[in-house]
């Protein structure tokens, strides 16, 4: 008897041991580890690394680096993620029409997403090259001079925004078409019926309709710009003059390039910080949101 209620009680946890023990070695130690070092003068090749404290953390306040990089990766993530949004929308109302060869060109437009970042900014950086780059060569075709796309402090970090855009763009439109074919047509139909315009629809219904997709698709593509790194090293390094260094591009350079782990550490904790400050803030939305269709009903 006693036997039989120990295996029920261990039975879920010995079928749940594989994947915990993964979570364990992949997240949970690397994620203590680092808070860790991030108290230390950590080095790799010293064998002692004493403990500072706060002294790491209270670098990043008087680092003009620090903010600067605060300043880029903010650009970036909101520019990004907000015509990400305009555009997915766009392509996703589209491809919900019924339209000839809708299934041909949902195909064509993953394409950019199940290529790498490396690959995709190694094929801008061909393509924005000053000398021989097929955009400067478009541009001279029509009558405008050619540009430094990547060493050009004015025109760096759109550079990187754009090819952004072009690869992530897609994944936003997959995301809200499934949300947009997973609506009742019986609410669109009766706010046709009442006399809404297709924008009044569009605004009223569609958006209220999606509001938790719109949160969740938002909320990855923001996570997933604030670690942006594979694009800028391939095509700017951080350059020109820092006008492209984003968070995650800092705490390559402090940790790998200078080999000040404990400092590059207290970087990653701080975007960790910034990160799960915004996932709460959508999680919350998205109760309340519920909460909200739930005292409706």
């Amino acid at each position: 008897m006693m036997k039989k209620a120990i295996q029920k009680f261990t039975g879920p946890y010995s079928v749940m041991a594989p994947g915990l023990l993964l979570l364990a070695i992949f997240a949970i130690y690397p994620t203590i580890f680092l808070v860790t070092i991030s108290f230390q003068n950590y080095n790799p090749i010293n064998i002692e690394n004493p403990f500072v404290g706060f002294e790491n953390y209270s670098r990043l306040f008087q680092d003009h680096n620090f903010w600067n990089a605060i300043k880029v990766t903010a650009i970036f993530v909101v520019s990004t993620v907000t015509i990400e949004f305009v555009l997915g929308m766009a392509l996703a109302l589209l491809l919900n029409q019924q339209l000839k060869g809708k299934r041909v060109f949902r195909t064509l437009i993953l394409l950019p997403i199940v290529m790498t970042p490396t690959v995709v900014g190694l094929m801008f950086r061909f393509m924005m090259n000053e000398q021989y780059g097929i955009l400067n060569y478009i541009a001279e075709l029509i009558g405008i001079k050619r540009t430094a796309w990547l060493s050009d402090p004015d025109t760096a970090l759109p550079a990187l925004i754009l090819t952004d855009i072009w690869q992530w763009t897609p994944f936003m439109a997959i995301i809200l078409l499934a949300g947009l074919q997973g609506m009742s047509d019986d609410t669109i139909e009766a706010a046709q019926i009442d006399g809404a315009s297709k924008w009044q629809t569009f605004i009223f219904v569609t958006i209220p309709g999606l509001s938790k997709i719109i949160y969740i698709a938002m909320l990855l593509r923001t996570i997933d710009s604030f670690r942006i790194y594979d694009t800028v090293y391939m095509m700017t390094n951080g350059g020109p003059v820092n006008y492209t260094s984003t968070l995650s591009w800092i705490v390559y350079d402090k940790g790998f390039k200078f080999l000040d782990f404990g400092y590059g550490a207290a970087i990653c904790i701080i975007l960790l910080i910034i990160v799960v400050t915004l996932l709460s803030f959508v999680l919350r939305k998205i109760d309340l949101f519920e909460s909200g269709v739930n005292n409706g009903k």
